[in-house]
């Protein structure tokens, strides 16, 4: 009785691909601190002569990097124009004539140029701006952020501001700023997504989970309301009570209150008045004392009259008015709202379009773009064609009164007003927008950059070199981005804020070498090796080694296959803390002859034990009959 020989199969291991790491990139608080050091210049320009200002050569420290300039002009010189050869932003006063200019980090130089027939003597402040960023992860819960200014060691002449910002679409908010004792805070400036620090001390900054906002909004304000707190009284009002129209959601109020008394001189009344209830922005505070007088003697100056008023943006649903005074207080509030525009991005614009619909029921309707780093807004064009450049806080006449429009001199921020009054445009709105690359730096655990990458991000166009992966984006929102080493998977990758914090994802990449050797340990040469599920494979040379160069960590199933009859499979486990991996495969070869494996199985069938005689006999047989598989009579 007769059968085949069959190919020797050993070992075969169950199919296991790599699979690719998931990495995710929270949302980020960013704080960046600002130092900046000011100079008065006074300069004289001839007629058609020019005057260049430039970025200093003292910096202020160690991890600070120039952010530009503003100069401000003491006084109005309607003949001096400006030019610079790189970003800039301009503002101008009531009058129409040109107040202030910043420039940005990548201008060398800024001209002031007398375009007038007659000398102009000028006279103008340089303020020059040094960041350095911090970026604080937010991780779904409470987060104090801990600010100190200032925060480093200045040289002298340098002042520190401290800007804390969230993502305008991140769900999270500023929830309250604080001292350190936990007292409230006086802050420049105060909103759900901002916080603006100038004055020096230990500060912190609450940020808790909230609302997000749209990057693209219409923001309306409604019609003044009046109310009144008696002496010692407090007044509450919430969003039920103003009417905010359909489709729309309240943002805040703008609350005015005042009172005042007249009182004996030397004798003030006390108390004052609180504006609470959700994040309070305070823009004035104040109380005046005068007394009472003429000329005339005829009433003596005994009385003395005192004011007091307050004004406050309050960001919430509600808010409340508390007075300790004697007299009433009179307050104005103004609901303002908001809701997310009709907006189309695309790579180098949004579209945003206004209908009648928006503008109705409000006293003033605008559009405002909040847009995260990596953005900036370059201008703005209206319905009717009419371009907004390079400009900061215009005042435009338009209809009956004015048009206020502004890009912010980073080129994050923008609004103008659509609707005013009986005055509107409605229509499509351009805003373009200049946005720089999100950039993820894929490096090898062990250092240095990785190579053969590849990757896609859904609707943005990737370019690809070595070690990083940068994303064209356009749009505010999380990417997701999937990068593959070799053709293989090897990462999903998320980043929900869109901003210059380091992006690096760290792939395991290894050498592995296999050996593989027969079952006396001998080295066995000219096997076929190769890494089910990834781009490797090769022969062993004479040392029975084949070296397999940058193999992505995972599970993989190892395949050794050895003059085509034997086939061994192992699982190979690509990890550790060293770089190369050695795996060491045996098979059940006791001799390769005329490059035929002999096996201990062969040489047993064949002779009945493993010798040179069993050895030769099972290599005859094994090159008889069709396709070197020989006949073996069943023992």
């Amino acid at each position: 009785m007769t059968k085949l020989l069959i190919p020797i199969v050993l070992g075969l291991a169950v199919l296991a691909l790599a699979a690719p790491i998931t990495v995710v990139f929270p949302y980020n608080a960013q704080v960046e601190y600002t130092a900046y050091k000011t100079v008065t210049l006074t300069v004289s320009l001839g007629p058609g002569a020019s005057y260049v200002v430039s970025p200093p050569a003292v910096t202020p420290g160690a991890g600070f990097t120039y952010a530009g300039m503003a100069i401000e002009f003491d006084g109005v010189y309607p003949s001096i124009q400006v030019a610079a050869n790189g970003q800039y932003s301009k503002s101008f006063n009531a009058e129409g004539f040109l107040q202030a200019v910043y420039v940005g980090p990548d201008a060398s130089k800024v001209m002031l140029i007398n375009t007038a027939a007659t000398a102009v003597q000028v006279t103008f402040e340089v303020t020059y701006q040094f960041v350095e960023d911090q970026y604080v992860p937010l991780n779904g819960n409470m987060t104090v952020i801990n600010v100190q200014l200032p925060n480093a060691q200045l040289p002298q002449g340098f002042t520190e501001t401290a800007t804390v910002r969230l993502d305008p679409t991140a769900p999270y908010v500023v929830a309250s700023v604080e001292m350190a004792d936990g007292s409230p805070a006086s802050a420049y400036r105060v909103e759900p997504k901002v916080v603006e620090l100038t004055q020096p001390g230990s500060y912190k900054v609450v940020i808790a989970p909230g609302q997000p906002l749209p990057a693209a909004l219409l923001v309306k304000s409604l019609s003044q309301q009046n109310a009144i707190v008696q002496p010692n009284g407090e007044l509450t009002v919430t969003g039920a009570q103003v009417g905010v129209p359909q489709g729309w959601q309240l943002l805040g109020f703008i609350v005015f209150a005042y009172s005042g008394n007249v009182n004996l001189v030397g004798q003030p009344a006390s108390g004052g008045i609180t504006i609470g209830g959700g994040l309070v922005d305070i823009v004035t505070n104040n109380t005046l004392s005068f007394v009472i007088r003429s000329l005339s003697y005829l009433i003596p100056p005994i009385w003395q009259a005192q004011l007091y008023y307050k004004i406050a943006i309050v960001y919430g649903t509600s808010f409340t008015v508390s007075s300790t005074l004697s007299s009433p207080v009179n307050v104005i509030y103004i609901p303002i709202v908001y809701k997310a525009a009709n907006a189309v991005w695309l790579p180098d614009r949004v579209l945003v379009n206004v209908t009648q619909a928006d503008v109705a029921d409000g006293v003033w309707t605008a559009i405002v773009l909040e847009l995260p780093p990596l953005a900036k807004i370059i201008s703005i064009k209206t319905p009717s064609g009419a371009v907004i450049a390079n400009a900061t806080d215009v005042q435009l006449v338009w209809g009956g009164g004015v048009r206020m429009a502004s890009i912010s001199p980073d080129g994050h921020e923008a609004y103008i007003v659509a609707a005013e009054g009986n005055t509107a445009e409605t229509g499509v709105y351009t805003f373009m927008v200049d946005w720089q690359p999100l950039v993820i730096t894929v490096a090898n655990k062990f250092g240095g950059p990785v190579s053969d990458l590849s990757a896609n991000a859904d609707q943005y166009q990737v370019v690809v070199s070595t070690g990083q992966v940068a994303v064209d984006v356009y749009q505010p929102g999380p990417v997701s981005v999937e990068i593959s080493y070799k053709g293989v998977p090897a990462a999903d990758v998320t980043v929900y804020s869109l901003d210059n914090s380091p992006h690096v994802v760290q792939l395991g990449i290894y050498n592995v070498k296999v050996v593989v050797v027969g079952a006396l340990g001998q080295p066995i040469p000219n096997a076929q090796v190769s890494i089910a599920g990834f781009p490797a494979s090769g022969a062993t040379d004479n040392t029975g080694s084949v070296l397999f160069a940058g193999v992505l960590e995972g599970q993989y199933q190892l395949n050794v296959n050895v003059g085509g009859r034997v086939h061994v499979s192992e699982n190979l486990t690509v990890a550790g803390p060293n770089q190369q991996i050695v795996a060491v495969v045996k098979t059940p070869i006791l001799a390769i002859i005329d490059g035929v494996p002999i096996t201990v199985t062969d040489a047993a069938a064949a002779a009945g034990g493993v010798s040179a005689a069993g050895l030769a006999l099972a290599l005859r047989r094994l090159r008889q009959g069709a396709e070197e598989v020989a006949e073996v009579e069943q023992i």
